[in-house]
This record gives structure tokens, C-alpha cells and sequence, in this order.
């Protein structure tokens, strides 16, 4: 079987999987939907780093449900293209020499389906690095990005195992 992306993908696949798994269990399992707070998923895979992010979109905007107007409507266009740049989310060492991709962003906010209900924003990063072994940790500017947001809990896997921890605004870099 050759070596790359074709086997990679289905590791970081199975990375995510486990922490989403070991979220669920009882002992693990946040709140659902808790405003102010979001989730961190971060994989480190031969030379993927992964990050999945989900929060409410309260945190984010200031309302999760449909834009009723203008500048609620604008609001929700400057937060994606805020999260269209995983490069100004997250801060990493330039020794690794990360490439980012293009992000994944999901919510029904931006396919015109939103109500009036509480809705969240699911987000996928990945970078492909050049020297992964240099990767220690990660910074984050979502807080100064989303003044709403007040938490971050976050779970890693990777080559040294596993570790999961909390951000704040006061303290924005997780470290492994």
C-alpha cells in the first residue's frame, strides 16, 4: 500500500474518532451546548496536525439562530471569513513548517436553514507539516477573535499519547 494521504487520512480519522469517543463517555462528557464554551480536538499524525473546533455559535456571534438583520447578517459573514483562516486562529511554531488547508465549516447558519433554535458551528483545520516533531503546542487567538468565548476545553492525541486541558483568555496556549 503506498505511503501518504491514502493512509494517513483514515489515521486521523481514527485520532478524532477516539477523542470524540472519549468525550461522549459520562466521565468525559461537557454540556452540550454551554455558551461562552467550546471544544478543541487536536490530532498530531505522522505529518497532519488535525484541529476540530465546536462551540455554540453564541460565542461566536452573539445569537445562533437565523440573521434577522443587516448587520447580523454581516456579522455572520465577517465570522466565517474570520474562520476561513486557520492561520490567524492558531499559531504555529514556524520550525514545523505547516501548511494549512483549507478548512471545513459547518453550521446551518450558512446553508440558509437556521431557525430560531440553538445552533452551534462545527469547523475542521488541518496542516500538513514538513517537520512535525517540532510541533510542542499550539496558541490559539479565538479568544481576542470572539470576546464572547470564555472557555476552551481541548483534547489531544498524538505521537506521545494523550492529554487534555482548558484555555482561557488569560492562558491561550496548550501545550504537549
Amino acid at each position: 500500500m503506498p505511503a501518504g494521504n491514502t493512509v494517513k487520512e483514515p489515521l486521523v480519522r481514527f485520532a478524532l474518532s477516539c477523542i470524540a469517543l472519549a468525550l461522549a463517555s459520562p466521565a468525559w462528557a461537557a454540556p452540550a451546548h454551554v455558551h461562552g464554551e467550546a471544544r478543541l480536538e487536536i490530532a498530531v499524525d505522522g505529518n497532519t496536525l488535525a484541529i476540530h473546533l465546536e462551540t455554540p455559535l453564541d460565542g461566536l456571534l452573539g445569537f445562533e439562530r437565523a440573521p434577522r438583520s443587516p448587520a447580523e447578517r454581516q456579522a455572520v459573514t465577517a465570522m466565517r471569513t474570520t474562520l476561513e483562516q486557520p492561520d490567524r486562529l492558531f499559531r504555529i511554531v514556524p520550525e514545523a513548517g505547516c501548511e494549512a488547508q483549507a478548512p471545513q465549516l459547518e453550521s446551518p447558519i450558512f446553508e440558509g436553514s437556521a431557525g430560531d433554535g440553538h445552533l452551534d458551528l462545527d469547523a475542521d483545520y488541518r496542516w500538513q507539516c514538513a517537520r512535525p516533531s517540532a510541533l510542542r503546542g499550539i496558541d490559539t487567538t479565538l479568544f481576542a477573535e470572539f470576546p464572547r468565548l470564555k472557555r476552551i476545553e481541548v483534547e489531544f492525541v498524538g505521537p506521545a499519547g494523550q492529554r487534555s486541558g482548558r484555555l482561557t483568555p488569560a492562558r491561550p496556549r496548550f501545550a504537549w
